[in-house]
């Protein structure tokens, strides 16, 4: 087994994960995850590192003792599939198109590498990699394919032919296909010379390795793997996958790939169990909030590790588990689908659910005139307390998250005011000097007379104080905190002619922007107003030296 992996970014260094339990990759797509695995099977191949690693830079075996290994040889000398050759033996694992293969090493050769911890790679090739297995997408389906019934009497040879020989394991498989679609598991010989899935919607009433008519009967009344839903295909692939054989280390690659939210959830419980019975190690890149939750439904042993990488920069950050499961324990933070956050280059946390589609459906049409623009994710925060809530576990976990609130934050003062600065990881030597420029703003603001959210923004001040104004905001800006200037929402783009406040106004300018680019009276983008506000965000989000992000 291993005993940890190495991981190297150009911007944050070298990043050690223990091997144990259950590892979960995270980030936007190209930052890196699915690379990771396979630059560590890739090492496993090998025997050794090669120079074009990009992200591994190293892992370290758990070496056996001098008892383990005898268990270990013994095992293997008795085990059916074992070379007869003097003084060597044979390991072998079920690979992820589902046949198997093998290695021979000799006794002493093994005994004396593990007693001198020397020969890594020699190790983790010859042995290591035999407990090992990575699935992804393509494999996955090839798992469920027919596959050859080979000789009954002597040992399988592929992962159908195993489960047909192997009651628990089949009947393991039977549990939780059964939990995640209802559905009863089978192995058809009735095909002679062949194996294949077949799945009913009825018990098992059969001996189901019978060829008797009873059986052949019921058989019939069943669906082959192949006619069922690419989801079921996928689901079915991955566990006959990792029931077929004790791998003590799986590597997945988008384990969520054809399946709704709730069997990814339902999947990543039932993988993490797998391994944390095993005590082994399961680590997988994943888009889904829902695959990431059942696995920490299943095991409190689960690292979540955020990569990025850019403009050829690359991050990662551990996040802490403790601090996520606390996240997603408050009914709003799940409701607001927060923990999405973590799959995209940067989030947008708005006051309003009228903020949030008015700003999103500004860069749609911004990031439709520029598709490298990085991947956003807007959230509705229901107010401002709520988006300094959201924005500070979200930057902790690496993630770049702006807030956007209306002009009369620069009232917050006290321990808001505090809270605020936490949260966008202000240095704390600017939470004084910045708080009392706040409170200076809001004064000048105040002695208007008029409404600072509904009746002009900044533009109620003139001269120093203005200019004032317009420095704290480019400040706060620099930590990710954008304030509307002139005001609130509904002072965004006056020509419009749009009036109303809160929804009405939002239903009516989304109307007005129009819905078809192909129309004369699609609204494009232009320099300026809200459209320029939110390129300064976009920026900020892009920018790899960004300040409150640490």
């Amino acid at each position: 087994m291993f005993e940890s992996f190495t991981l190297k970014f150009s911007e944050t260094g070298e990043l050690k994960l223990p091997a144990n339990g259950i590892t979960i990759f995270v980030g936007p797509n190209n930052s890196g995850k699915s690379l990771i695995l396979k630059e560590i099977e890739q090492s496993l191949e090998q025997g050794a590192f090669s120079e074009d690693l990009k992200i591994l830079a190293d892992y370290e075996i758990k070496w056996p003792t001098k008892d383990d290994v005898e268990v270990l040889i013994g095992a293997a000398k008795s085990d059916k599939k074992n070379t007869h050759l003097p003084d060597h033996i044979t390991f072998y694992r079920f690979r992820a198109t589902g046949d198997y293969e093998e290695t021979i090493v000799h006794e002493n050769t093994l005994r004396q590498y593990a007693r001198e911890r020397t020969e890594k790679g020699w190790y983790g090739q010859q042995i290591t990699r035999m407990g090992t297995i990575r699935l992804d997408g393509r494999s996955r389906f090839e798992l469920t394919n027919d596959q050859p019934a080979s000789d009954l009497l002597a040992p399988p040879t592929n992962t159908l032919s195993h489960l047909f020989q192997d009651d628990k394991a089949r009947s393991k498989v039977r549990e939780l296909l059964l939990d995640a679609f209802d559905l009863t598991f089978l192995i058809d010989p009735t095909n002679l010379g062949r194996m294949r899935i077949r799945l009913s919607d009825q018990p098992v009433t059969i001996n189901e390795q019978s060829l008797d008519i009873k059986a052949r009967e019921f058989y019939k009344k069943t669906v082959h793997i192949k006619e069922a839903s690419d989801g079921v295909q996928a689901y079915t692939g991955i566990l006959t996958a990792l029931v077929s054989s004790e791998f003590h280390t799986a590597f997945i690659d988008e384990p969520e790939a054809f399946l709704h939210p709730p069997l990814a959830r339902k999947l990543g419980k039932h993988l993490a169990s797998i391994l944390n019975e095993r005590e082994g190690s399961l680590l997988a890149s994943t888009h889904s909030a829902d695959f990431l939750m059942g696995c920490i439904q299943a095991t409190t042993n689960v690292r979540v590790v955020r990569v990025e990488h850019s403009k050829g920069k690359s991050r990662a950050r551990m996040i802490d588990t403790g601090d996520l499961g606390s996240l997603l324990k408050r009914p709003l933070m799940r409701s607001a689908n927060v923990i999405s956050g973590l799959f995209h280059d940067g989030v947008i946390v708005t006051e309003s659910d009228n903020d949030r589609s008015f700003y999103s459906e500004l860069y749609y049409r911004i990031s439709q005139k520029n598709p490298h623009y990085p991947s956003i994710l807007f959230i509705n925060a229901q107010n401002k307390q709520t988006i300094r809530d959201i924005v500070g576990p979200l930057r902790r976990f690496g993630v770049p998250a702006a807030a956007i609130t209306d002009i009369d934050f620069v009232k917050d003062g006290g321990r808001t005011w505090t809270d605020w600065a936490e949260a966008i990881q202000l240095p704390q030597a600017m939470h004084i000097p910045l708080g009392q420029f706040r409170a200076n703003i809001n004064t000048a603001l105040s002695s208007s007379g008029k409404n600072m959210k509904t009746e002009g923004g900044i533009a109620l001040l003139s001269g120093d104080d203005k200019v004032a104004a317009e420095d704290l905001f480019s400040k706060l800006q620099n930590y990710g905190l954008f304030i509307v200037p002139n005001g609130e929402l509904e002072n965004w783009m006056p020509q419009m002619g749009i009036t109303g406040k809160k929804t009405d106004w939002t239903v009516a300018m989304l109307e007005r922007l129009g819905s078809d680019p192909l129309s004369p009276e699609y609204v494009q983008p232009w320099d300026g107003d809200a459209w320029s506000f939110i390129e300064s965000i976009v920026k900020w989000i892009g920018d790899s030296a960004r300040k409150g992000t640490n």
